[in-house]
């Protein structure tokens, strides 16, 4: 599975008809919407504890850029310029982008007179050196997308030496290690303490490879959940929970550090998100717990 973030499109009403095939950021499969454990080739992941902030992996580099802060966000073209050893060959190359927002035709970065047109993005300006994995010689570009709908992605581009190429692209709030892996928010239990994960991910061979992790090992376990959260009541555990998410502010709850202890988590093979848990709270009621992930 390739996860390109930038193109992802979050909207609540893909949870109110999970029939309808394929949807963009949270992939859910047509309707065989229950517990998929069997057919899910899952792995031992890296431990979560080695993930950290995009942010703590941008080096220490300024680029120079400069717009017209007379125009209106949605009008800006921002001009770009700056000089990195992007391939580890120990010299300088010289970086030259041209960043339009709101999709705005005529994107580009270029390294060396090598030129990348960028296709489809909503920049606001900001851009980095980031190392995506310290193991190799590269440094990449990453720049903020907004996204369509406060969806704000990281889009990656390398340069080898001699091209410049799209790596990829994750959501803004993703973790990474340092080591070429990345745990997307989508895929993190980001209200749970301690965290836990469902998958993570690797870019090999220019594409994003998904590896599912195994979660049954969290089943039976308590966890401090804080943060607000949809809690349906139930007395027994749903075949299929979906026919319980309303997304109705009258089972919306406030959590702070509650004790939770999970009695199952649903997860589908071509979809790790997760976020819908059953649970039992300290008091001994039960019920689908989830939360809201975005517009």
């Amino acid at each position: 599975m390739f996860m390109d973030f930038k193109k992802m499109k979050k909207s609540k009403n893909i949870l109110f008809y999970p029939c309808l095939g394929l949807i963009l950021i949270s992939l859910l499969s047509g309707c065989d919407l229950g517990i998929i454990w069997d057919d899910i080739e899952v792995m031992e992941g890296p431990e979560s504890e080695g993930f950290l902030v995009m942010d703590e992996f941008f080096k220490d580099y300024n680029f120079n850029i400069s717009f017209d802060d007379n125009l209106e966000f949605y009008e800006r073209i921002y001009s770009i310029q700056g000089e990195y050893d992007m391939n580890g060959d120990g010299k300088e190359d010289i970086i030259n982008a041209l960043l339009k927002a709101d999709y705005q035709k005529g994107s580009y970065i270029e390294v060396n007179d090598k030129k990348l047109t960028i296709d489809y993005c909503n920049p606001s300006g900001e851009i980095n050196m980031i190392d995506l994995d310290n193991r190799d010689d590269y440094t990449e570009i990453a720049i903020f997308d907004e996204g369509a709908s406060a969806d704000p992605t990281l889009m990656f581009y390398r340069y080898d030496g001699n091209e410049v190429y799209f790596v990829g692209s994750i959501d803004e709030d993703a973790l990474m290690d340092g080591h070429g892996k990345f745990i997307s928010s989508f895929h993190l239990s980001r209200y749970f303490n301690p965290q836990f994960y469902s998958a993570w991910g690797e870019f090999k061979n220019n594409q994003y490879v998904l590896t599912n992790h195994d979660v049954k090992q969290y089943i039976g376990k308590t966890f401090e959940v804080s943060g607000t959260g949809f809690f349906e009541p139930l007395n027994k555990m749903p075949e299929n929970y979906q026919e319980y998410i309303t997304w109705d502010g009258d089972i919306i709850r406030e959590f702070n550090k509650t004790k939770v202890k999970i009695l199952d988590i649903y997860i589908n093979e071509l979809d790790p998100t997760l976020n819908w848990f059953f649970v039992e709270l300290p008091n001994g009621e039960k019920g689908l717990l989830y939360f809201w992930l975005g517009d």
